[in-house]
């Protein structure tokens, strides 16, 4: 897929303000050598030099001055039409990248398995803090109800029952989670993605706990539960932190190398760009044309913008 008209045009500017900038330094470093040849031709004696002497020094260094001021408003005005344009050019390339780099679409889906798994997570989190209060509930039964035989034995099966659902639904989530660690590690695979990673989760497989809780003695079952219960809302309280941190983490990462890969391809493109896609041109010529297409057409909108904003029914007058 060849680069888009729009991408071409915006690289053929930047070749152009590199063009600029070289021919803007060159001429700086020469004022810095004119200027200190003129600072030697300082009449000696100070005021006792003739008025002649002292005009000409005055008169060429006036000169240097305002040539070195005028370089610095050029390259003021050079570094406001970058900071639009290398913005401009980085979103289009990040565009042009996701639709044409298998890499690119690939960070896509490992991205969105992140994202996916970092939402699931507050649903995790209102699961253990579930399963912590209905542990606390069948941990009353081991401690010894009040109540008859009968009523102590319908609470606990009640109990149990609610824990055992809970359960179930926990470890229905800690499911998908691992889903889509899994999917992430397969899209990353022998990638640059290898290396990204999120964090395990440590509660999973509760039903199987319950189960065996419900065949333990009272007095093995109670510290038992207490134990989940404090784990349960320790995650909460803590992990969960932690869980979110690792998958900010994840995305970062991902970034990063995104971001790696479109530098060196947009190192590339700067190299043809200043082969191919420019000529010699005034400084002055060009700085103006793109100070008009970027800066000012930018303030411009941004002015209808605001109007607009102001006057919602300005339009339809």
């Amino acid at each position: 897929m060849s680069l888009p008209d729009d991408v071409i045009s915006l690289l053929r500017d930047e070749a152009y303000l590199d063009l600029c900038r070289n021919a803007l330094k060159d001429a700086l470093e020469r004022l810095v050598a004119e200027k200190q040849q003129v600072s030697e031709t300082r009449p000696p004696f100070g005021i006792l030099a003739s008025k002649k002497q002292r005009d000409v020094f005055e008169s060429s260094m006036q000169t240097v001055m305002d040539t070195e001021a005028a370089i610095e408003v050029r390259l003021g005005k050079l570094e406001a039409i970058e900071n639009w344009l290398k913005a401009a050019i980085r979103e289009r390339l990040r565009d042009y990248l996701r639709q044409v780099s298998e890499n690119y679409r690939r960070s896509g889906k490992i991205s969105e398995s992140i994202k996916s798994w970092d939402r699931l997570l507050e649903h995790y989190g209102e699961q253990l803090l579930a399963l912590a209060r209905n542990i606390k509930n069948v941990s009353v039964s081991f401690a010894g109800a009040a109540g008859g035989v009968r009523s102590a034995f319908g609470d606990r099966a009640q109990a149990f029952a609610e824990l055992r659902m809970g359960a179930d639904s926990l470890d229905r989530t800690a499911l998908q989670l691992e889903s889509l660690t899994r999917s992430m590690a397969l899209f990353a695979a022998n990638s640059a993605y290898k290396d990204v990673q999120l964090a395990e989760i440590s509660i999973k497989g509760v039903v199987g706990w319950v189960d065996n809780l419900a065949l333990q003695h009272d007095r093995d079952a109670l510290p038992a539960a207490q134990e989940m219960e404090a784990d349960a809302r320790a995650v909460v309280a803590r992990k969960l932190n932690d869980y979110h941190a690792s998958a900010a983490a994840a995305l970062a990462a991902i970034t990063v190398i995104e971001d790696q890969e479109l530098e060196s391809y947009w190192e590339v493109l700067k190299a043809h760009a200043l082969a191919h896609y420019v000529q010699e041109r005034d400084v002055d010529e060009v700085l103006n044309e793109l100070n008009e297409r970027y800066v000012v057409a930018n303030l411009e909108r941004r002015q209808r913008s605001m109007e607009s904003q102001a006057d919602p029914y300005g339009d339809e007058r």
